[in-house]
């Protein structure tokens, strides 16, 4: 029988009523992690900040979940600003410098006046 298995990481921003990610079928479901810091709950002005942000929010709830961005299969990024895109292509090079994983990026506005967002599909790393 399938199991569902939801991974909550204590700290991490949520805005809305989610799981930060969901374990299922040998793989990790991650929400869209915004580029709000954990410890202050608000997001860098500076845009290229706010994305990392998000990268290195995207990395804490992989390791929480039992994966990693090296197990990141695909991934679903929105940017408000098309402007921005080539900030987002720098910082998917940095932080998937050899086997990309496949990318989906949404032109779409976000709440609260955020400036990115990243979710994504990962593999477990015991599956």
């Amino acid at each position: 029988m399938a199991t569902k298995v939801c991974v909550e990481v204590p700290g991490m921003p949520a805005i809305g009523p989610y799981s930060h990610a969901v374990q299922a079928g040998g793989l990790l479901f991650v929400s869209g992690q915004p580029g709000l810091d954990a410890a202050t709950g608000q997001a860098s002005p500076d845009i290229k900040q706010q994305m990392r942000q998000a990268f290195l929010n995207l990395d804490t709830v992989l390791r929480a979940g039992g994966s990693s961005l090296d197990l990141v299969v695909n991934t679903t990024a929105i940017v408000p600003d098309l402007a921005n895109f080539p900030l987002v292509n720098q910082l998917f090079a940095e932080f998937f410098p050899t086997a990309p994983p496949a990318r989906m990026t949404i032109n779409a506005p976000l709440p609260k006046g955020l400036q990115f967002s990243i979710g994504c599909v990962a593999a477990l790393a015991d599956s």
